[in-house]
């Protein structure tokens, strides 16, 4: 029963056409044409050229690259810039740079630890001072600050 089955499944499928039949054809007459000139003995002998080109090519550059490192130019120029950079290292200009940004930097540093005790000088400061002050302050027009009064001491 099952042979019955599957006959009528191939006889079911139609005749392909001459369209397609030409198509697959085609296509194998081209795989068989790549891979015959894949094959093919002047293919292999350009491969061997191309090959041994580019190996000869590379070797030139590395002789050319030994070369160049070897050279007295070459040697030249890093020691005139071995022996610049030890120059600047020592040189009294590179130094006066070096304590001109240390003072500077100390500078900042103090002028912002300032900066931070006054902060938080004004943060611990109680509430019962803060809502004293303005009531005996009330009466006088001119009211001074913790920060102004801190900034008035730091300009005397």
């Amino acid at each position: 029963m099952e042979e019955q089955q599957e006959q009528p499944q191939e006889q079911s499928r139609p005749a392909p056409s001459p369209f397609v039949e030409e198509l697959t054809k085609l296509g194998r007459n081209f795989s068989q044409l790549i891979k015959e000139t894949l094959e093919s003995p002047q293919l292999q002998e350009m491969r061997k050229e191309v090959s041994t080109g580019a190996q000869t090519v590379i070797e030139e550059i590395n002789e050319a690259m030994i070369k160049a490192r070897e050279a007295d130019v070459t040697k030249t120029v890093t020691q005139k810039a071995a022996q610049t950079a030890e120059e600047l290292k020592t040189s009294p200009v590179t130094q006066n740079i070096k304590t001109g940004l240390l003072n500077a930097l100390r500078s900042v540093n103090e002028e912002l630890g300032d900066i931070v005790q006054k902060m938080e000088q004004n943060i611990h400061t109680t509430p019962e001072a803060d809502k004293a002050a303005p009531a005996s302050e009330a009466g006088t027009a001119e009211a001074e600050t913790p920060s102004e009064s801190a900034n008035a001491n730091d300009a005397a």
